[in-house]
């Protein structure tokens, strides 16, 4: 029975991976991958990230499915808090998943600009537009077909008919578009609030070009995504600061969403400290799991780990391993003396 779990699991998984692109639990800490409209968004005048996730490892046998992502932005014209300045970020991700080694890689180059909306420099507006580049590739020869299974045994083949495949790579271009609006309002709170569509020309996808394994396998796209995202940062005292945020997610039939809420807590004296550590938790439903994080920021540095629970119908097939995932961040300044000027406080 748990192997047969192991099997279900494993296919629903793949169905999933089509109908959605990767995404990090610590979503904020992967700027571009959630929203162009964040490129130069940062607390100086340039950042480097790093993202790493690991899960399911108990549903592929060892071919765990992994993600590495990373990316370095740069503001570009932020002179004072009250003039409108540009952000240009380079990201990248690699993504395998499963027994076939499905790959994913993809390169993006994002500009923004973030208009001023008032002479307290304190309400800004972001639009940004992206270009990407994707390879994704299979290796067939790890795959097992019905073919190879003997209907009285149930044993496999290995010298049994295999399917083949017009091609095992795909290289396709790809492209899209952000907004966000941030603000500081009454008591230093900060509000944002973003949109960002990805896939807007939806290339073609299938390992079957031609489509003559299927009438409409050679039709086969990626769904358009659209993206919904938001949060404040309201300071109590003058070392917690309590972050509500959320994440929804929908492309094609398939959707997700995140809410949650972190604490952000001051670590020594509060006038020369530069020592943050941040913890909170979310739920991403419908009832698919909880999500603990940590995070310490030292002097520009910042460390966040997080641990996703897994809640959903999978629980006996994941024997309830969960989801580590790992971010590393730092942001800098090219001058000795920080620009000023608003940049929304997101995790």
């Amino acid at each position: 029975m748990k192997k047969c779990l192991l099997h279900l699991s494993a296919l629903l998984l793949m169905f999933h991976a089509v109908a959605q692109d990767i995404h990090f639990s610590q979503y904020n800490a992967a700027p571009m991958l959630l929203n162009p409209a964040l490129a130069g968004m940062n607390d100086c005048d340039y950042r480097v990230h790093a993202n790493f996730r690991v899960q399911w490892p108990t549903v592929s046998a060892g071919n765990t499915y992994r993600t590495f992502a990373g990316g370095a932005d740069m503001a570009i014209g932020k002179v004072t808090k009250y003039n409108s300045f540009a952000g240009l970020g380079l990201s990248f991700f690699s993504d395998q998943a499963g027994d076939l080694n499905f790959n994913s890689n993809r390169v993006d180059l994002s500009f923004a600009y973030h208009f001023m909306l008032n002479k307290k420099g304190t309400m800004q507006f972001s639009a940004g537009i992206q270009g990407g580049l994707n390879i994704r590739s299979i290796n067939p020869s790890k795959a097992t077909f019905d073919s190879q299974y003997d209907p009285s045994t149930g044993l496999v083949d290995p010298n049994g008919t295999k399917e083949t495949f017009d091609r095992t790579r795909i290289i396709f271009g790809d492209a899209g578009l952000g907004m966000l609006y941030s603000a500081m309002v009454k008591s230093n709170t900060n509000l944002y609030l973003g949109f960002s569509l990805n896939h807007l020309n939806q290339p073609k996808i299938s390992f079957y070009p031609n489509g003559q394994n299927s009438n409409t396998a050679g039709n086969d796209r990626v769904y358009l995504k659209a993206t919904i995202h938001g949060g404040a940062a309201t300071p109590v005292g003058n070392r917690l600061t309590i972050m509500p945020n959320f994440l929804v997610l929908v492309q094609g039939n398939a959707y997700e969403f995140n809410v949650g809420c972190n604490f952000k807590t001051l670590l020594g004296t509060p006038s020369t400290s530069k020592t943050f550590l941040h913890l909170g938790a979310q739920y991403r439903g419908l009832f698919d799991a909880m999500i603990l994080n940590a995070r310490i920021d030292v002097s520009g540095f910042s460390c966040g780990l997080s641990y996703d629970i897994n809640i959903s119908k999978l629980l006996p097939a994941s024997n309830s391993v969960g989801a580590p995932e790992v971010m590393l961040m730092y942001q800098g300044c090219a001058r000795k003396k920080p620009r000023p000027g608003h940049c929304p406080v997101m995790f």
